[in-house]
């Protein structure tokens, strides 16, 4: 149906720039592309600036002499093709000439050359060393710290790995038997109040042990706190995340502090059995679902100090459902 509104718009919208010639964007032409959304994201890009500022963080080691397309122009190409959907490098072949795309990546549509190929592609893709990829993540989490004018009073650093499946064979996917997949699990750590990304970090397919979680979350709590000294910052995860290193770590340390999963156990379940059979007795009294709450001091075996732990009781149909959490927070 054609909306009858609609069916003799002219109005322009007049977008970013490329090579000095204005871009505008309407519903009618010779040539289309079924791609023009990716113009309003590059747009946000051109405000945001952010894929620039990563681009200048992979080393480029290719004698420039020689080179047909930038790191810039590799890296733009590469996030807008994955974020249209295109995410296997053997579509650079077929959208090297889509229009959308050169524009996106900084080129003019019809007179300026293609964009790269699948090869050119992949060997960016594996000339990223870990160094560029410490460079990486310092700048999303510089790209975050941006985003405020001031520091702010506290931050809750939002912790989870999620899988992300893999196809084929490639490097470092590896099974996961609680996904059943292949997968690469990248850690995603968001801040709690505001939704925003502070930094994201590409891992095999499997969890880290609690270890080097700590050693990750202290190196990024100091450089937050090179910026905010005063910021309060609080780490969130599930129970993956109750490392005894960090807890041992932020204990000693002034305005760190966390909040964590825990997994029950037979010693746990003892602590929290008044509450259980209190929630029980009142479900098996009633017929309606029942939730208590309890809080109270526990030292595992392999930590050095106390913690505050808290439970959670549901008691429904569905049966008894035990929760606790770990925090310093008192």
């Amino acid at each position: 149906m054609i909306n009858k509104n609609t069916e003799n718009f002219t109005q322009e919208l007049k977008l970013f720039p490329v090579k000095g010639k204005n871009i505008e964007l309407s519903f009618s032409g010779d040539r289309i592309s079924s791609d023009g959304g990716l113009l309003l994201l590059r747009e946000l890009e051109s405000q945001l600036n952010l894929l620039s500022s990563a681009s200048s963080c992979i080393q480029d080691v290719r004698d420039q002499r020689y080179i047909d397309h930038t790191v810039k122009e590799l890296l733009l190409q590469r996030v807008f093709q994955i974020a249209a959907g295109y995410e296997d490098c053997n579509d650079c072949n077929d959208l090297r000439e889509d229009m959308i795309l050169k524009m996106c990546a900084g080129r003019l549509p019809q007179t300026d050359n293609d964009l790269a190929s699948q090869p050119t592609m992949s060997r960016l893709e594996n000339s990223v060393t870990k160094s560029d990829l410490f460079r990486l993540g310092k700048c999303l989490v510089d790209h975050f710290m941006g985003s405020y004018s001031e520091p702010p009073p506290v931050i809750i650093l939002d912790c989870d790995d999620t899988n992300n499946n893999t196809h084929g064979q490639q490097e470092l996917a590896l099974f996961n038997n609680y996904y059943n997949e292949y997968c690469y699990m990248p850690l995603h750590i968001y801040e709690g109040l505001s939704g925003k990304l502070i930094t994201t970090i590409l891992k095999p397919g499997r969890r880290n042990k609690q270890a080097k979680i700590a050693k990750l979350l202290q190196k990024l709590v100091f450089y937050l706190r090179a910026r905010w000294p005063k910021t309060k910052i609080i780490v969130r995860g599930d129970s993956h995340f109750a490392s005894q290193d960090f807890m041992n770590w932020a204990g000693i340390q002034p305005n760190v502090g966390f909040i964590t999963g825990l997994a029950g156990n037979v010693k746990l379940h003892e602590l929290a059995r008044v509450t259980i059979e209190s929630a029980q007795r009142e479900f098996n009294q009633y017929q309606k679902p029942v939730k208590r709450y309890h809080s109270f001091m526990y030292k595992a075996g392999s930590w050095e100090n106390y913690q505050r732990v808290i439970v959670k009781v549901e008691v429904s149909t569905m049966g008894t459902n035990i929760r606790y959490i770990v925090t310093s927070l008192v």
